[in-house]
């Protein structure tokens, strides 16, 4: 990983589709020139394709597009994204939060793009500015304590439909916080529903996202057989118990 600050670098492009393959071309060689590993190159490509999209399909009238001027700087500790248009002015905070949670065909469509971003970039700001337009900021962090980095999460009673919200929310927090191995303890679990693994799976696949993997603990016979005859016990990492699962077990 390159150790300067190098100059940043800027492509302008249309805003239109087709400069979407272009755009993640560009990102492809900067984090090849910055030294970063596939995961990372892949999140930032991901969360950097969500707001061109936005931009491209928002931003400007579709019969006049306009310009998207995109910027990447490295730094020691971080990389550092700007996308700028002209178009609409824009405000996240009118951008409804994606449900994750109702069934797919009941889910409302919108909101899973900003959603990603801030899930895959560890800052993401919203500014507009008169003279510069919409100005979005994504910053990738490239250096975590890793004491950080690991946590468990012990869980009681019943992870049920009722439960499981509380759930998502505390492991949200812990994952906003720099965690990216979860292990979750089962140990004083002693009943889970479909709504319960549906949480555990969403919780997964964020910290998939990430780099990151969940793992769970110290199930007793009763939660095992649920994961068991669902086939879910092949989907997760399973251990015998909260020592077990780590923290050497999520370094490997």
């Amino acid at each position: 990983m390159t150790n300067g600050s190098p100059a940043p670098e800027t492509i302008t492009l249309p805003a239109t589709l087709d400069a979407l393959a272009a755009i993640s071309q560009f990102v492809a060689t900067a984090a090849e020139a910055t030294g970063l590993d596939s995961r990372t190159t892949w999140q930032i490509q991901l969360a950097v394709d969500e707001a061109a999209t936005n931009i491209i399909q928002y931003a400007y009238p579709h019969h006049t597009p306009g310009d998207l001027i995109m910027t990447w700087a490295t730094a020691t500790s971080a990389v550092t994204i700007t996308l700028r248009d002209q178009g609409c002015s824009f405000d996240p905070n009118n951008v409804p939060p994606p449900d994750l949670l109702s069934p797919l065909e009941e889910r409302q469509v919108g909101g899973l793009g900003i959603y990603l971003m801030t899930r895959l970039m560890n800052e993401v700001r919203f500014n507009f500015d008169p003279q510069l337009g919409n100005v979005l900021t994504m910053v990738k962090y490239l250096q975590h304590d890793e004491a950080e980095q690991i946590s468990v999460l012990p869980l009681h009673g019943r992870l049920d439909a009722q439960t499981a919200p509380h759930v998502n929310t505390q492991a949200q927090r812990l994952i906003e916080a720099g965690t990216r191995c979860l292990i979750i303890d089962l140990e004083q679990v002693d009943f889970i529903s479909s709504s319960g693994l549906r949480i555990l799976l969403i919780i997964r696949k964020e910290l998939m996202i990430l780099g990151g993997e969940l793992r769970l603990a110290a199930l007793s016979p009763r939660v095992r057989e649920v994961f068991d005859l669902t086939g879910f016990a092949q989907v997760f990492a399973i251990y015998p118990s909260v020592a077990a699962a780590g923290p050497t077990a999520c370094d490997g």
